[in-house]
């Protein structure tokens, strides 16, 4: 409910009728994406789905409207409707909270990396940064934070590279990104984007995966105090905790 409030207030905040920018509109759909592939099947685990389907179709409605220059107003409507829906479900539906099991927590501990990396070297150093995700969450760091989590995404996407028999596939993949004279780049030169836009199409992350994936990108980019400043964006703990769970997403497409 925080989550589409604060959309709805950003969004209402921006200049003219339509929302245009990419970045917002990537926002936009990392909340929508979010409830669908994080908050939903949590509380599926405790109630019936009939009685998420219109918060669903709500957001149905605000992924629908992200995918162009739609009026400011439809996604006004829709988060609006979200925030009442799911009173609703809150309060007929929803044990109390000391009774729920099973939500994850915003500091889950690493998973196994074993199955991605057998050097026992690296597996620690992926544990340690992921580790110090959660720690600057915990230590209230949200800009700190999102730039480990992009680290850790660019470190799990280069083992998952280092993981296949041959590197022909990668190399040629339509996605990967080339120099003037057509040749793939090395991939000690490849940005966070690249890395993203390859694993989808080897098909090791989805496409909610690889669009939620940009939209960390692309805070990530806010180290650049100029950047914030320009952009007048704040980042905040609950941002962080946000994109933790798109990080934590992707990892785990990546670590199976």
């Amino acid at each position: 409910m925080k989550e589409a409030a604060r959309l709805r207030q950003s969004i209402g905040a921006g200049p003219g009728p339509q929302l245009r920018s990419a970045e917002d509109r990537d926002l936009a759909r990392t909340v929508a994406l979010t409830w669908f592939n994080t908050h939903r099947p949590v509380l599926l685990s405790l109630i019936d789905v009939g009685a998420l389907t219109s918060v669903d179709n709500c957001y149905t409605a605000v992924l629908s409207a992200a995918d162009r220059a739609s009026a400011r107003s439809t996604y006004d409507s829709a988060l609006k409707e979200v925030a009442r829906k799911l009173s609703e479900v809150r309060t007929k539906h929803l044990v109390p909270a000391s009774a729920r099991a099973g939500q994850p927590s915003a500091l889950a501990p690493p998973p196994s990396f074993a199955k991605l990396v057998s050097d026992p070297l690296v597996q620690g150093a992926l544990e340690r940064r992921w580790e110090e995700c959660n720690a600057c969450i915990t230590a209230k760091a949200p800009l700190a934070a999102i730039v480990m989590m992009g680290g850790l995404l660019e470190a799990l996407l280069l083992a998952r590279i280092n993981a296949e028999p041959t590197s022909a596939p990668i190399f040629t993949a339509k996605a990967a990104p080339r120099d003037r004279a057509g040749k793939t780049v090395p991939l000690k030169d490849w940005a966070l984007r690249s890395y993203i836009d390859v694993a989808h199409e080897l098909g090791w992350i989805s496409q909610s995966a690889k669009d939620l994936g940009v939209v960390l990108r692309d805070y990530r980019n806010y180290i650049h105090p100029y950047k914030e400043i320009s952009h007048g964006i704040a980042l905040t703990v609950a941002d962080a905790a946000l994109l933790w769970d798109v990080a934590r997403s992707i990892s785990k497409q990546l670590v199976k």
